[in-house]
């Protein structure tokens, strides 16, 4: 099981189709969470993983849901962009934990989801948010939405449905096809 290569998932299917690309990322979510996925799947397979989630995630409710969704895949973003050709999203995602206020990976669920809600201007019970006045509030959610904003700008050019190259899928396909040999495995 070990020796699986990218290609023995896939079975032979169009790595240009959404498919191929839902396939392989249902494969891996099979593994668990994105740790468990880190620690298991080779570094191609993971790097394809996180750009395959972003983007789709991103073509469904934009670059506001994998923040708020999807933040155990924050870490990983800019490398994976960078890894896959996508420098304009690696540089502008390079610091996105930075956004928030706390550090966001050592907090639960109840608590991310209290500094969202602050995020977004809205008063938290959450201690350690109490220390900011209204007026740094109004400034670090002006700064949130500004980020989501841009990024959601440079998503659209590249991979929203109505886009060249396969619907934005393009990039991740032709990542797939150099890859194709590679273990799935570490």
């Amino acid at each position: 099981m070990k020796t699986e290569r990218i290609s023995d998932v896939l079975r032979g299917m169009d790595i240009n189709t959404e498919d191929a690309i839902v396939t392989l990322s249902d494969r891996i979510w099979e593994i668990g969470n994105i740790d468990e996925i880190r620690q298991q799947v080779s570094d191609v397979t993971f790097t394809f993983h996180v750009v395959a989630n972003v983007i789709g995630n991103c073509k469904c409710d934009g670059w506001m849901s994998i923040v708020e969704n999807h933040a155990d895949l924050l870490p990983y973003i800019s490398c994976a962009m960078y890894e896959i050709g996508l420098d304009k999203i690696g540089e502008a995602t390079q610091n996105i934990s930075n956004i928030f206020p706390l550090d966001i990976s050592a907090l639960s669920s109840k608590e991310f989801c209290k500094v969202v809600n602050f995020m977004k201007g809205l008063q938290t019970d959450l201690e350690a948010l109490k220390k900011y006045s209204e007026s740094e509030q109004e400034k670090m959610s002006e700064q949130y939405f500004d980020t989501i904003r841009k990024l959601d700008d440079i998503a659209a050019e590249l991979w929203y449905y109505d886009c060249p190259d396969n619907e934005g899928w393009g990039v991740v396909s032709r990542y797939l096809e150099k890859h194709l040999q590679d273990n799935f495995w570490k």
